[in-house]
């Protein structure tokens, strides 16, 4: 089985050294032991760090060992077939889901044949529109509209030629025309059977997901700037080091005290204590603003607040 694992480290190293890319990770922990503290000597393989490839390389372990266990005696070299699982099946699905788990479409590749791409006036505006529909899913790092326009200036130039520069005026151009081509026609259902609700594909696919995306202003609130104080004094706390703990239980107790204001209500509770969290410095706009658009993530986060409460 160690061999197996070391198959799959080395089939992984593309797509992990993609994730460091992705998330500006300059140092990996990632790290792979084993020892025979199992049961009867048994060899124990661990896999352990905070790098955010961990992930990726356990589920391809998982994927693997469910493979090989089904497969068990028919397969004459499980190592190669690890890893051609791996690199045609496995890896690929798992992209697809996280996509899908951040609201994006799943596959790119075959917007531009599709009744949107055929709305737009030409090949450009097709290839914005696969651009932004792969950057919708992508887990790199984003900042801010701006950076999207450099971002798609520069997939430009691979298809088109020339410099970044010269297409940064007609990105932006060519991305409101895609946005009010995406924004009309049918809604489609961005929240579930049970709660459903209409959205614009462009709401659904383009614009939550990419406010979803990590940026590098994301910070816990312990690195939060030192000085923020709490202006409401109905919540009874003074000035906070934020450089402490003490943020943390900052954030929960105006959470609860505005649930507590409205517990027939924790939805609206939950919105006006996001609301607080914006003013009181504890919260950045952008991700209040995607999660207050989130009706299906606003009405989960409502149930365990009151959870709590």
């Amino acid at each position: 089985m160690s061999a197996v694992i070391i198959a799959i480290w080395h089939e992984t190293y593309a797509c992990r050294a993609a994730i460091h890319r992705a998330l500006l990770t300059s140092r990996c922990d990632l790290r792979v032991t084993k020892s025979a503290s199992g049961p009867v000597g048994a060899q124990v393989i661990r896999i352990d760090g905070e790098c955010a490839c961990r992930d990726f390389l356990i589920d391809m372990v998982v994927e693997c060992h469910q493979l090989l266990s089904r497969r068990s005696g028919e397969l004459h070299n499980p190592i190669g077939a690890a890893r051609v699982h791996v690199r045609l099946r496995a890896a690929p699905d798992w992209i697809r889901q996280r996509r899908t788990a951040m609201g994006a479409q799943a596959r790119a590749d075959r917007i531009r044949t599709g009744a949107r791409a055929r709305g737009l006036p030409d090949e450009f505006h097709r290839a914005l529109l696969e651009y932004l529909v792969e950057e919708a899913g992508s887990m790199a790092v984003l900042e801010d509209h701006h950076e999207l326009a450099r971002r798609l200036a520069s997939r430009c130039t691979g298809e088109f030629g020339g410099a970044p520069e010269h297409y940064l005026d007609r990105v932006v151009e060519g991305m409101a025309v895609v946005e009010r081509q995406c924004r009309s026609g049918p809604r489609v259902n961005a929240g579930t059977a049970e709660c459903p609700e209409y959205v614009t594909w462009w709401e659904r696919y383009i614009e939550r997901p990419l406010g979803r995306r990590p940026r590098r202003t994301t910070r816990a609130i312990a690195t939060l700037p030192d000085g923020i104080a709490d202006p409401n004094s109905g919540c009874g706390l003074g000035p906070i080091d934020a450089g402490s703990a003490e943020a943390d239980d900052r954030v929960i107790a105006i959470l609860v005290e505005t649930h507590r204001d409205r517990p027939e209500a924790p939805a609206e509770a939950l919105r006006t204590g996001i609301a607080a969290l914006v003013e009181h410095g504890l919260l950045a706009e952008g991700p209040a603003a995607v999660l207050l658009s989130d009706v299906s993530r606003l009405t989960s986060a409502a149930r365990q607040l009151s959870a709590m409460c």
